[in-house]
């Protein structure tokens, strides 16, 4: 039985002049799960709001010959009619928990407040409601996250939230749109799972929104591909992924990371770390032996070779980033790393600074880590200028020009600003600037997790021939172990502030010796 049929949506600006979504048109089963596959802006997530017209209609016009719930045409209501379906018979867990939850209300607050609007008004069905929720959900401990706020939670239990306020009133459709992109593995394959268990307890369907093609083949039982605004391709999960018909979709499936670094024997160390251990303040106290302390890092080891690629993977908390901090002296840590012989522990400032060449950052998010005021011309030459002082700007021009031609991008794009690139595009800035140095080492800290698997693929690529151009190591960050197979030489698997395992890459893949890296592993989808 068909509980959703959607014909022909479209979706424009007020003035007609430029499209969204065009002739978009799905049909959606009891009980079945329809995945929504596409790059960024392709049109997934305003597919997912059109559907009880979610969209500001100051900005966007919507169209459409029928959108059918139940039989019932809900194109046609009005706002009173489409408030009584929102959240209750259709209901959606938006892509970010972090900024779809109030942060100053409690967990309980935001509760009540859906189950006020549509089940009942008696406080103590209301608060049993609730507590039997949250427990379905998996949060447990339901007295301390049911008056925490947001902040207070991790990203995973915020996520179980924001699942527990989309399914308390049973709906018949539940929208997740991106559920689990800010998430370790271990958690995706979690929430994913109960997400399956929700849906199949309730006879509920689901509509799965993601760039994740392994995910959804996994868990959808058709999928919709889309591409700028169309439908590309519509089809059963069997269809789609072995008898793909578009370009596009055979384009997609084919990005998938695959391995593009080939064994190889490292003759120089470069980078030494022993014994290192880094700890923070949480409780202070005028006497030493009451102060309290939370591990970051327990005696790490670990060695990179001059023009290899060491992976670093682990679940959020594990102390990945803390690590990359450390190497770049920005934290206070007991024991040694050693730069090419060089102990960073014992330069002074002067020393330290003037090293800080030979080891540069990628951060993970594009947007936020270039500066919006300034040009790309004025952030790759930011670097240079503060080691060469009196360096001409004809040389300048030139060393600017040689970057963006490095990364792909064309010169003429130098006098342009950060918001007037893509995600991809941003990320190649951000390692040309990382490349103005002329560095030996890059710490990568998850650069491809905000990208979409195409502009991924060609990311890595890049990162592959700039580093055997330039023989540069690259310390990998990221909890994506597909990635991080593609292009690490070796790994290092971190749980709880330790290192539990280390090997090369063919190595913890087909013999991994912990637990903890094998469950890894299974929640990839290898």
């Amino acid at each position: 039985m068909n509980i959703l049929e959607v014909e022909n949506l479209n979706i424009s600006n007020k003035e007609k002049t430029k499209n969204f979504l065009q002739n978009i048109s799905f049909v959606l089963r009891r009980g079945e799960t329809l995945g929504i596959v596409g790059e960024s802006g392709s049109g997934k997530t305003l597919t997912g709001l059109s559907l009880t017209q979610l969209l500001d209609k100051d900005i966007f016009s919507l169209t459409a010959n029928h959108i059918l719930f139940n039989n019932n045409n809900i194109y046609e209501y009005d706002e009173k009619n489409l408030q009584s379906i929102r959240g209750n018979r259709i209901s959606m867990i938006f892509q970010e928990p972090m900024l779809s939850l109030n942060p100053v209300q409690t967990v309980r607050t935001q509760i009540h407040e859906v189950i006020k609007l549509h089940i009942t008004k008696d406080i103590n069905l209301i608060n049993e409601l609730t507590k039997s929720i949250l427990i379905r959900t998996g949060l447990n401990d339901f007295e301390k996250i049911s008056n925490s706020y947001p902040h207070m939670l991790s990203g995973g239990q915020r996520q179980r939230v924001m699942i527990a306020m989309s399914i308390v009133c049973n709906p018949d459709i539940l929208i997740a749109d991106e559920p689990t992109t800010a998430l370790d593995v271990t958690l995706q394959a979690q929430i994913l799972d109960l997400l399956k268990m929700l849906k199949n307890e309730n006879n509920m369907s689901l509509i799965l929104i993601s760039h994740d093609l392994d995910l959804v083949r996994n868990y959808a039982d058709n999928i919709l591909i889309l591409n700028k605004g169309e439908n590309i391709e519509y089809g059963t999960c069997d269809e789609i992924f072995n008898h793909p018909k578009h370009r596009y979709t055979k384009e997609l499936i084919s990005s998938r990371p695959k391995r593009i670094v080939q064994k190889q024997i490292f003759k120089k160390n470069l980078l030494k770390i022993k014994n290192l251990d880094c700890k923070f303040l949480i409780k202070n106290s005028l006497f030493r032996n009451k102060r309290k302390y939370f591990t970051a890092l327990q005696d790490i080891c670990m060695h990179l070779n001059e023009g290899e690629t060491i992976g670093i993977v682990g679940e959020s908390g594990s102390g990945k980033t803390t690590l990359a901090l450390s190497i770049l002296q920005l934290l206070n840590y007991n024991g040694d790393i050693f730069l090419n012989n060089t102990n960073l522990k014992n330069l002074n400032s002067y020393e330290l600074r003037k090293s800080r060449k030979d080891f540069q950052i990628v951060f993970q998010d594009p947007y936020s880590s270039l500066s919006p005021r300034l040009s790309v011309k004025e952030i790759l030459s930011e670097g240079i200028k503060s080691f060469e002082q009196n360096i001409s700007d004809y040389k300048i021009n030139k060393i600017c020009e040689s970057l963006m031609e490095e990364v792909g991008l064309d010169k003429t794009m130098l006098y342009r600003y950060p918001h007037q690139f893509s995600g991809g595009q941003r990320q190649r800035i951000a390692i040309a600037r990382a490349l103005s140095m002329k560095p030996k080492l890059i710490i990568l800290d998850e650069p491809t997790s905000a990208l979409d698997v195409l502009v991924q693929k060609n990311i890595l690529e890049l990162l592959v021939n700039l580093q055997q151009k330039y023989l540069i190591s690259y310390c990998f960050i990221s909890h994506d172990l597909k990635v991080i197979r593609s292009i690490s030489h070796r790994i290092y698997v971190l749980k709880e502030s330790k290192i539990v395992e280390f090997n090369d890459t063919d190595n913890i893949f087909s013999n991994p010796k912990t637990e903890y890296t094998k469950s890894l592993i299974k929640s990839s989808y290898f």
